[in-house]
């Protein structure tokens, strides 16, 4: 009996449905993939519909930090990676450059929050506070370099005027720039020598409070506040000054005027008794006569003419008796004075620089003065009475 072959259910049609095709006959294959693929799509989950969360059920975010540009931290003396330095730089060159980082990264990122930008950020305390984050050794050992450069300008001053006159005064001349009144120029170029002082005191330094830092920051302030204020407005007829010269002396009265004031308000520490010390003592004694021979010697040099009168005329009386330069030497006294009171190095700096630049416009005038009159007294000499 023969075997009868059995159907493939892919291939058996379904009961009540119509005969395949002969082309389906002939492709089972075909059919079976398209049966696949129609089970596979049955199977499928309906899609769900797209239902839009509302935003305030989403989580509340906090908005990121500002972006701050600048550290202004009190830390950026020390490097990122830890340490109390920043690198092999020189000191000042590290000091300068973490100031000055301190201080704009903190004007930038507060001006960023003000309506009135950086200008309105600066005000007393980020000032005070720039002044606190800098002290230290860094800046004890910048204000030593800046009193050795004040003494190399002394000395490259006084060779300078060996060979020509400083432009000021009866030398004054239109070649040194353009010609500034001489009231206004004088005021403006000692100003800085007052205000900075002043303002460094204010800011309240590790020492600003004893009295011995009080007294003689206040002797440097006196004489400046004679020379800023009210010399100015004792000038008659004063020959105008170059630009020139009064940019240097602007430059010169800023350099020691920080100088000064932050040894005197931040570091010169002194014994309990300094004040009844010889070397105080004697010190002031000389500042304090210093400053009357300036002064006394600058109202003989003022009333050499009388109203209406023109040309000059040998200054006698007074120390003039025995210096051509009675003021160069009453000034040169007062900063000697000052600067054995303090026992310092800046203020040494500064009675050297002082001596270095006046002595050598004091033997200006008396070569001028012999030149000019016959009958100049020949016993005079030029700075030092009976010295030089």
């Amino acid at each position: 009996m023969a075997a009868r072959r059995r159907t493939s259910p892919t291939t058996r049609p379904a009961v009540g449905a119509a005969a395949p095709a002969p082309h389906e006959q002939r492709h089972p294959r075909r059919q079976r993939r398209v049966l696949a693929s129609t089970r596979a799509c049955a199977v499928l989950p309906p899609k769900r519909p797209f239902r839009v969360t509302s935003v305030t059920s989403l989580p509340s975010v906090p908005p990121p930090p500002p972006r701050r540009m600048f550290h202004s931290t009190s830390t950026c003396l020390r490097p990122e990676g830890g340490g109390s330095g920043t690198g092999h730089a020189p000191p000042w060159r590290r000091l300068v450059r973490c100031a000055g980082g301190c201080a704009l990264g903190r004007l930038m990122n507060e001006g960023r929050r003000t309506p009135s930008g950086v200008w309105g950020a600066m005000g007393v305390s980020d000032v005070c506070g720039l002044w606190r984050r800098v002290s230290g050794p860094e800046e004890q050992r910048l204000l030593e370099l800046l009193s050795y450069g004040l003494v190399a300008v002394g000395a490259g001053s006084a060779v300078l005027l060996r060979f020509i006159h400083m432009p000021y005064g009866r030398y004054s001349s239109r070649r040194f720039g353009c010609l500034l009144p001489a009231r206004p120029a004088w005021l403006l170029q000692e100003l800085p020598s007052l205000l900075v002082p002043i303002g460094l005191a204010a800011c309240g330094g590790e020492v600003s409070a004893a009295w011995p830092n009080r007294i003689l920051l206040g002797c440097f302030i006196v004489h400046y506040v004679q020379r800023a204020l009210i010399f100015p407005l004792l000038i008659r007829e004063g020959k105008p000054t170059p630009f020139f010269t009064f940019a240097l002396a602007l430059l010169f009265c800023v350099y020691n005027g920080y100088l000064q004031g932050r040894s005197l308000s931040n570091y010169a520490k002194y014994p309990s008794g300094w004040l009844k010390d010889p070397c105080f003592i004697t010190g002031f004694m000389g500042w304090l006569i210093g400053m009357a021979v300036n002064i006394h010697s600058d109202h003989i040099l003022r009333n050499l003419r009388k109203p209406g009168e023109t040309g000059y005329k040998i200054p006698r009386g007074g120390m003039f008796e025995y210096v051509s330069g009675a003021n160069f030497f009453g000034e040169i006294l007062e900063w000697f004075g000052f600067a054995l009171a303090c026992c310092t190095i800046e203020s040494l700096a500064f009675a050297l620089c002082t001596l270095f630049i006046l002595g050598s416009r004091a033997k200006q005038h008396h070569q001028w003065y012999l030149e000019k009159f016959e009958d100049y007294p020949k016993n005079r000499k030029i700075v030092i009475p009976f010295v030089y």
